[in-house]
């Protein structure tokens, strides 16, 4: 039998921390507490916590650490600890990203982590036996941001016509006497509603949140989907705007997420599972030493403008710096987890992947519920598309602010080959059960 437990700490720094997503800004106003939501789930021998933790991406090393301390205090596996970030860009920096901010060490020691490892234990200690409803629909909450000029050029706003995924998925669990345990509302689009103002807030997905938990009186977990090229559709035509467009923009995704609450009558028995194995996310070339000092002296010259030519300065040192070093990298290896809850299954990117990818993937998944989560257990920018490279734009441009190494062109088929072969093995063992 299923067993479930949710448990949420407040994580709000102070006012005065810095809020990363736009250029580093000092906050000045406590709009709405972020928070950090934890749900446990036990099945037989499987176990396994799913955090929601509404801050920007959290970096690789975050991700390591805060698995360490949570399977130190709670006897739970590291791979089995999924660490899911909201991305608000209102939220104190849990990287670092040149131009974009130094990553908060002392909000990270003193505040997430040990909110984090009290959720954990609170969540298991609440799980009770339970059964699940599932619920999916159309929500027009997200819009491709990619738009394209009448002279080609790609800038951050809206296109009516580029990809973007459209399903909202609501699973609720409860006890056998029916009484709420916790609700998972899933949806893709960037948390930018608001902009760069200096309010700490978790931007329109924290609208969801609070309308589902008036309406269904138990605590809700948000996990954000494919967001790589999709951001809010504003009725600015923008994709940032300012408060009135958050609220605008969070009540509608609000009353799709609680329309599709409501619609879920069948509960069920579910099974769990857990599939981890290494994959491996090759790198293109880096460029050659002649290049890297020629352009050295050109970012020397652009530094500090704006987050991107900072980023590049960076960028073009780190190159040297791993030709220096010697040991040049041909690819990330990591190792990831997928989990099977019934016939869903929630598939990690430890990045932004573009809707495309996900829209893909899920076409190709035998499950009936395939729900991707950005930005989850890790922090490697954007997985763009093979096609979206040829136009460039920011979100292949800020590809420098992360690494010294860029993912190659066919990452968008390397993700789709890596994960539907954890998927399939997944399939054959959920398919072949008595």
């Amino acid at each position: 039998m299923l067993k479930a437990g949710a448990a949420r700490k407040n994580i709000t720094p102070p006012i005065g921390a810095v809020l990363q997503g736009y250029a580093p800004r000092i906050s000045t106003n406590i709009h709405d507490d972020i928070t950090a939501t934890a749900l446990y789930l036990e099945y037989e021998k499987v176990k396994t916590v799913i955090l929601g933790i509404m801050t920007a991406p959290v970096c690789d090393e975050e991700v390591d650490r805060i698995r360490k301390k949570v399977c130190i205090q709670t006897g739970l596996c590291e791979a089995d600890v999924t660490v899911c970030a909201s991305q608000t860009h209102s939220a104190p920096a849990v990287q670092t990203i040149p131009g974009w901010g130094e990553k908060n060490e002392g909000y990270c020691l003193d505040i997430l982590e040990p909110a984090v490892i009290d959720i954990v234990k609170e969540a298991k200690r609440a799980a009770k036996p339970s059964e699940i409803g599932i619920g999916a629909g159309q929500s027009m909450t997200g819009i491709n941001r990619r738009q394209v000029g009448e002279d080609g050029r790609i800038t951050l706003g809206q296109n009516p016509w580029g990809p973007f995924d459209p399903e909202m998925t609501v699973i609720r669990f409860r006890s056998k006497d029916s009484a709420p345990i916790a609700d998972l509302v899933h949806y893709g689009a960037h948390p930018t509603s608001i902009g760069a103002t200096g309010d700490i807030t978790r931007d329109w997905p924290g609208i969801v949140i609070d309308s589902m938990e008036r309406h269904t009186g138990c605590m809700t977990m948000f996990l954000n989907g494919a967001v790589g090229d999709v951001g809010p559709r504003l009725s600015n035509g923008a994709t940032t705007g300012d408060l009135e467009q958050m609220y605008e923009v969070g009540n509608r995704a609000a009353f799709d997420a609680i329309k599709i609450c409501k619609e879920i009558k069948d509960y069920r028995d579910a099974d769990l599972e857990i599939e981890s194995r290494m994959i491996s996310l090759p790198y293109r070339p880096l460029p050659s030493l002649d290049t890297v000092r020629q352009k050295l002296e050109g970012a020397c010259r652009d530094a500090g403008r704006t987050c991107l030519d900072t980023a590049e300065l960076q960028y073009w040192k780190n190159v040297k710096d791993e030709y220096d070093k010697g040991d040049i990298r041909k690819e990330k290896v990591r190792l990831q987890t997928i989990t099977r809850l019934g016939p869903v299954i929630l598939v990690p990117f430890s990045g932004e992947p573009f809707a495309q990818i996900v829209l893909r993937l899920k076409t190709y998944s035998p499950f009936q519920h395939s729900l991707c989560l950005s930005t989850t257990n890790g922090s490697d920018g954007y997985y763009a598309t093979r096609d979206s490279l040829h136009r460039g734009g920011y979100e292949v441009e800020v590809a420098k602010a992360f690494s010294p190494y860029i993912f190659a062109e066919d990452i968008d088929d390397v993700l789709i080959r890596e994960h539907m072969s954890i998927i399939r093995a997944i399939y054959v063992k959920y398919s072949s059960r008595p």
